[in-house]
């Protein structure tokens, strides 16, 4: 692999710096996840309390975030009325939110509730640092489930490892009962096997096993989805809900499959289901039972690798000069679906971002934009951060093939040989790197050169 620093200098003194890393090939290009790390649930409770929850304290309650580690006790059954859950971070959530609604649990400088083994579990994750709160003025409880995925990315070796896929994270990415905070979403293929299935209507980029690359769009509803060797396609034996077009299923007498990622999380029988942000439904005319709870997505089979996040840069050797893909609208769109908060500017709203794609010879390439600090940004010295205008610039100035946006913000990062060459946007007090939990990440394998 070769990387090679660029800087640029606006007209108004305002630097920017871009890192490109080039000579790697498609078939060395993986997905990874960091696995679950509990200090991501102490990082995410500080972004809440910086940055979400101080700017506006009497909009929040008090939010629970925690994740239940494999293994521990557990004083939930895996049913509740006509759902069956097949997450117990998904169960914890329902059953815990439904005992605080009827007053049952409460927080009063420790966890009451007239069941011992509730309290007992929640001192125990709360001991075993699984569980974290931020409060504001609100009397309300909240809980947060942290998706099992979420770490951090300097825990992968690897000789480059970059953050990939949007993420829920925001309280308005949290719209249904089957929603984990950190669960990413958008299409992840690899080797003909889709880890995350299309999403939101956006462009994918995909690498056929030519090694020829190329923008498209690939919906959900275009691929089979294959449950208990069962196959099932929209419209034909099965009905595929997911946003914006559908918040909750309709009734019915039959199944509601929730599905995330490429998991079935929880099956729920009559309908009047509210459709995962990250997921989708797959319902059924009759009840049926789920054995295994693996699903497979077949029809990309001809791809070696493939990707879905944010808009396109480039396109068939093009800028694109305008965001041409869906985001979420709360002034226009009547169903949330994430990102519900983006920085909808294309031409102004400047952060860290990410690209993947094609160089002039048709080769892979990796940009970093790096951010402006969050704490201390001193202008004409420290990068500014680049809009999604900027960055379609600086690609069509290399003249580039075919990029898409990937994961930026506070999270943009990218580890190469060990270090990071430009330095995180998000920083502690004292303005040093925060390195923000992600849950998803793509690198690079040893045998990388081609």
């Amino acid at each position: 692999m070769r990387t090679t620093i660029i800087t640029e200098t606006h007209q108004n003194g305002e630097k920017q710096r871009f890192q490109v890393l080039e000579e790697f090939a498609w078939k060395n290009l993986q997905f990874a996840s960091p696995g679950f790390n509990p200090r991501a649930i102490r990082e995410i409770a500080r972004l809440y309390r910086l940055n979400i929850v101080e700017k506006d304290p009497s909009a929040y309650g008090r939010l629970v975030f925690f994740h239940v580690p494999s293994g521990s006790a557990f004083p939930f059954t895996d049913h509740s009325g006509n759902m069956q859950f097949f997450s117990r971070n998904i169960s914890a959530k329902a059953q815990l939110q439904k005992l605080a609604s009827e007053g049952s649990l409460y927080w009063d400088g420790s966890w009451k509730s007239g069941d011992a083994s509730v309290t007992l579990f929640l001192g125990q994750l709360e001991a075993a640092h699984f569980l974290e709160m931020v409060t504001g003025e609100k009397e309300e409880i909240t809980f947060i489930p942290i998706d099992g995925k979420v770490g951090f990315l300097s825990s992968l070796t690897a000789p480059l490892a970059v953050n990939s896929h949007f993420f829920l994270m925001d309280p308005t990415d949290l719209d249904s009962p089957f929603c984990e905070l950190g669960t990413p979403h958008g299409l992840a293929l690899k080797d003909g096997v889709v880890i995350n299935p299309p999403l939101n209507h956006r462009p994918c980029l995909l690498v056929d096993t030519t090694e020829t690359c190329h923008i498209t769009q690939v919906e959900l509803t275009d691929l089979v989805v294959e449950l208990d060797s069962k196959q099932y396609q929209h419209d034909k034996n099965a009905i595929f809900y997911f946003r914006p077009e559908t918040r909750s299923t309709p009734t019915s007498n039959g199944t509601d499959i929730v599905i995330t990622g490429n998991t079935v999380v929880a099956v729920n029988q009559g309908g009047n289901t509210i459709v995962p942000m990250a997921g989708f439904i797959l319902s059924l005319r009759n009840e049926i039972s789920v054995q295994d709870t693996t699903v497979r997505f077949l029809g990309l089979e001809a791809y070696q690798f493939g990707i879905q996040v944010g808009p396109p840069m480039m396109r068939e050797s093009s800028m694109v000069q305008t965001l041409c893909c869906p985001f979420y609208n709360p002034l226009v769109e009547q169903v949330p679906y994430p990102s519900t908060v983006y920085p909808l500017p294309f031409e102004t709203a400047r952060a860290a971002r990410i690209a993947l794609g094609t160089n002039r010879d048709g080769e892979p390439v990796l940009v970093w934009a790096e951010g402006a600090s969050k704490r201390d940004y001193k202008r004409g010295k420290e990068s500014s951060g680049a809009s999604l205008l900027d960055l379609a610039q600086f690609c069509d100035r290399q003249h580039y093939q075919e990029i898409i946006n990937l994961d930026g913000g506070g999270s943009a990062q990218v580890i190469y040989e060990g270090k990071r060459y430009l330095k995180i946007a998000d920083r502690y007090e004292d303005n040093s790197e925060a390195e923000r939990p992600i849950p998803l990440a793509l690198v690079v394998s040893d045998s990388c050169s081609q």
